[in-house]
């Protein structure tokens, strides 16, 4: 019995000792482990801007203003710029992507666009086209062997990721960077458009913490790895921390149209509509709370555009696409803007439509978004 009590005293001993070792090891270490996550995160910050920043770019658009002389006798005209902004380089052979605000400030046919590389290397560029769809451009330079930004997936770009926005600040402030966290997906926004005097709006954008100024429009958000997962836009001026980005998995199609074809092509459905939610669903008295209700935009623009595959396949305002291909339309990822352009002009796809009680199968021939 006693021999028993020294070995039952023994093994307890010797777990108390591990546990005691266990317990004093992590009060030794966790200060250090804190220390060297602070260092990694500091080290993947410096390492990510540096790799991004040579293929950042200011852009600066002009325009020809005419100048009467004194006594009303003759005219000349004078280059003056419109305004500034970023962007930034996609491939080796000098395709710049921006923002369409950016480069609408001037006339397409009498406007000009230089480009300053980091290096304070400039550039006349030319205008390869503006986006139907979303609020982006994209730019030439005649140059080869350049830095270009990698593209990121924007499937892994959760809430709380942390992301740099790098711009032209302000016009002045070249290549600041700014860091905070995506902090919101899929939302909308109705923003002012200073190229145009009007409103916007801009679907299925990110949003971050990281400070968006004026003049970072078009310049890149990248992640820690130094890949851009959006394309900064708009700021919300009534908060804090309320800037926002377009997802660079929307960007895509435009960027491979413009590599394949030498211009930017985007494929049309017809119709304008709003994302259901379940607050949206009960405010309507609708029973599905998940697709795309096809309904007129806020200034009133007819919810079937006349002509397009929409309008020849029969689909009706007030109809629900909750399906396209047998892809659910359910809000943050998955869009009907950003699932129909995974397809080409002349693809067929078919949509499951609720229209009352009734469920409807359509095909749609989508055809090629005419640009303005």
């Amino acid at each position: 019995m006693l021999a028993n009590k020294k070995t039952i005293w023994l093994a307890t001993a010797i777990v108390c000792l591990f546990l005691g070792a266990a317990i004093g090891s992590r009060f030794l270490t966790s200060p250090v482990t804190a220390d060297k996550l602070r260092l990694d995160d500091q080290e993947a910050t410096i390492q990510a801007i540096k790799k991004a920043m040579p293929a950042v770019v200011s852009v600066v658009v002009y325009d020809q203003e005419t100048i009467n002389s004194p006594d009303d006798t003759s005219t000349s005209t004078k280059k003056i710029s419109r305004g500034q902004g970023t962007g930034f380089l996609i491939s080796a052979d000098g395709l710049i992507l921006t923002n369409k605000h950016v480069v609408g400030a001037v006339n397409e046919q009498t406007g000009e666009y230089k480009v300053i590389l980091n290096d304070k290397k400039e550039y006349d560029a030319t205008l390869i086209g503006k986006d139907p769809i979303h609020d982006l451009a994209v730019l030439k330079i005649a140059q080869t062997k350049l830095p270009y930004l990698e593209m990121g997936a924007n499937g892994n770009s959760p809430i709380g990721l942390t992301v740099m926005a790098i711009g032209n600040s302000l016009g002045r402030y070249k290549n600041s960077v700014t860091k905070g966290i995506v902090s919101g997906l899929g939302r909308t926004v109705i923003a002012a458009d200073p190229s145009s005097g009007g409103l916007v709006s801009l679907d299925n954008v990110l949003q971050t913490d990281a400070e968006i100024n004026e003049g970072n429009s078009g310049g890149p958000l990248i992640n820690l790895d130094g890949k851009v997962i959006g394309i900064n836009v708009a700021v919300d001026k009534g908060g804090t921390g309320l800037g926002f980005a377009i997802p660079i998995d929307d960007a895509r199609s435009l960027i491979e149209s413009v590599r394949r074809t030498g211009r930017i092509i985007r494929v049309r459905l017809g119709v304008r509509y709003m994302m259901l939610d379940s607050t949206l669903a009960a405010e309507k008295g609708l029973s599905r709370d998940y697709g795309a209700l096809v309904s007129r935009d806020e200034a009133g623009g007819e919810a079937i555009v006349a002509d397009s595959p929409a309008a020849k396949a029969g689909l009706e305002e007030g109809d629900i696409i909750f399906e396209v291909n047998g892809i659910r339309i359910d809000g943050a990822t998955n869009t009907l803007l950003s699932i129909v352009q995974r397809f080409k002009p002349g693809d067929k796809i078919g949509l499951k439509i609720q229209r009352g009680d009734s469920i409807l199968n359509k095909t749609v021939v989508l055809d090629e978004f005419p640009l303005k």
